[in-house]
């Protein structure tokens, strides 16, 4: 795998830069991370869309980039638990107006076809819809 192989020779070459002496007093477990934070931090981690563009504007260069994978560094507890929430209150959010919308939309449909449920009931919804965009 070409990947493994780019992360290898980074890897390399940071041992070739580190000192002897520092090398050897490693440990196992040590070693391990430090690789781990050269992979993530390394232009040999992977994304599966990488997009980095730069443009001339008004006689300056800009860029952007858009990166998207796998996030593999560690988060605190409260980071992921307050991004969990952020997402349910989102998830929540748009399922309650998807279900409010196909409500609705149903509910002009019953109107436009004249189905009433309830004899002289009507919400209104309909004819405030009419005099909008119906003009009627």
């Amino acid at each position: 795998m070409a990947t493994k192989s780019k992360q290898q020779k980074v890897i390399e070459q940071f041992y070739k830069l580190l000192d002897d002496n520092i090398e050897e007093s490693l440990s196992y477990e040590q070693r391990t991370a430090v690789e781990d934070a050269i992979t993530m931090l390394s232009v040999a981690s992977t994304h599966k869309v990488d997009i980095r563009k730069s443009f001339p504007f008004w006689g300056k260069r800009y860029y952007f980039a858009f990166l998207l994978g796998h996030d593999l560094r560690k988060s605190s507890r409260n980071e992921s638990s307050l991004w969990a929430l952020f997402i349910s209150v989102l998830i929540v959010i748009g399922g309650i107006t998807t279900v409010s919308l196909a409500i609705l939309s149903l509910y002009l449909i019953k109107s436009a076809l004249g189905i009433d449920v309830f004899h002289n009931f009507s919400f209104g919804v309909w004819d405030w819809f009419k005099s909008l965009f119906l003009g009627s």
